[in-house]
C-alpha cells in the first residue's frame, strides 16, 4: 500500500489477495471490517466509494492490520471490539471471543423468561461478560451475576459493564471446583469449556493461539458442564432454568447427570443444525 493513492477498491482486491494465500478464513470479510473501521464507515459505504482513493494515514494502518491478520490475530483482537448481540464489546486475549452460536443461547434464554423478569441470573464462567451483560440489557429489572476463575476475564467483563453503564449487574472472581456460592439464582446459564484436547488440537490458529486454552478444553469434554450441572442442582431455584452450550456427543452423558432433578429439558440445535445447547426447569 505505501505511499501510492490507493482507491478503496484496489485497497480491498489486494488485501484479500494476502490474506488468502495466508489460509484466513473469509478473507474478503475481513478486510472489509478492518477498512471500514479504519476509515470510520459502514462496510456498506464502501461499495460506494469503490473509486475513491483512501487517504494515506488510512493506507498505513490499514496496511498494519491486513498485516497482523495476515499472522492470525483473530480480526476481534485487532478491531478491539466484538459486536454480540447488537452491542459492542471490548475483545482481546484475556478471554474467549464471544461466538454467534452463543449470541443464540441468549436469544432462547430471553425467549423463556418474561416480559418483566426481575429475578437473578447467574452467569458461570463469564469470560468478557457477552451473555450476562445482553440479558441484563434486555431485562433492566433483572440481577445479574458473572463469574470467573480469571482475575484477566472478570476485568475485561467489568470495563464492558461499565461501557454500557449498567447497574444491575456485578463481576467477581470464583474457581467452581474450589468456591461455594452464597444465594440460589431464577437462572444459571453457562457456556463453560467443553472441547477435548483432541478437538483443540485441530482448531484454527486464531483459537489455538489466541483464545485462553483454559477456556475452552476441559477434562473428557463434560467435565466442566457436570460441575455446571451439580452446582444449579443445589443453587438453581425451584422451576428456575439452567442453559447450557455443550459440545459435540456430549448430550447423553450430560442428560444422565440432569436425570431426576430437571424438568422440561430440551435438546436445542444451532443455526448450522448442531444440537447445541440443553435447557431445563428445577424441580
Amino acid at each position: 500500500m505505501g505511499e501510492v493513492v490507493l482507491s478503496f477498491l484496489d485497497i480491498i482486491n489486494k488485501s484479500t489477495e494476502y490474506l488468502k494465500k495466508r489460509g484466513v478464513p473469509n478473507p474478503k470479510c475481513d478486510v472489509e471490517w478492518i477498512v471500514a473501521t479504519v476509515t470510520n464507515k459502514k462496510r456498506v459505504e464502501l461499495y460506494l466509494e469503490f473509486e475513491n482513493p483512501v487517504e494515506e494515514e488510512f493506507q498505513d494502518k490499514i496496511r498494519k492490520w491486513i498485516i497482523d491478520r495476515g499472522k492470525r490475530i483473530p480480526l476481534q483482537h485487532i478491531l478491539g471490539k466484538v459486536n454480540f448481540a447488537g452491542n459492542n464489546l471490548f475483545c482481546d486475549d484475556r478471554a474467549l471471543i464471544p461466538r454467534p452460536e452463543t449470541e443464540y443461547l441468549t436469544e432462547l434464554i430471553l425467549e423463556r423468561v418474561e416480559n418483566d423478569f426481575s429475578g437473578s441470573i447467574l452467569d458461570l464462567g463469564t469470560g468478557s461478560g457477552a451473555i450476562i451483560l445482553t440479558l441484563c440489557i434486555q431485562k433492566t429489572n433483572c440481577k445479574g451475576t458473572g463469574l470467573d476463575k480469571s482475575k484477566e476475564a472478570i476485568e475485561l467483563a467489568k470495563k464492558n459493564a461499565q461501557f454500557h453503564k449498567l447497574s444491575n449487574v456485578k463481576f467477581e472472581i470464583f474457581d467452581w471446583y474450589k468456591d461455594k456460592l452464597k444465594k440460589k439464582y431464577d437462572i444459571i446459564v453457562s457456556n463453560p469449556p467443553y472441547l477435548t484436547i483432541e478437538e483443540w488440537e485441530t482448531a484454527e490458529t486464531e483459537v489455538k493461539v489466541f483464545d485462553p486454552k483454559s477456556a475452552l478444553v476441559a477434562n473428557e469434554g463434560t467435565t466442566d458442564l457436570i460441575e455446571v450441572i451439580n452446582l444449579a442442582k443445589i443453587y438453581l431455584s425451584s422451576g428456575g432454568l439452567l442453559a447450557l452450550e455443550i459440545g459435540l456427543y456430549q448430550k447423553k452423558i450430560l442428560l444422565d447427570v440432569m436425570n431426576n432433578k430437571f424438568t422440561d429439558i430440551e435438546i436445542i440445535k444451532d443455526y448450522s443444525n448442531r444440537e447445541r445447547f440443553i435447557f431445563g426447569r428445577k424441580l
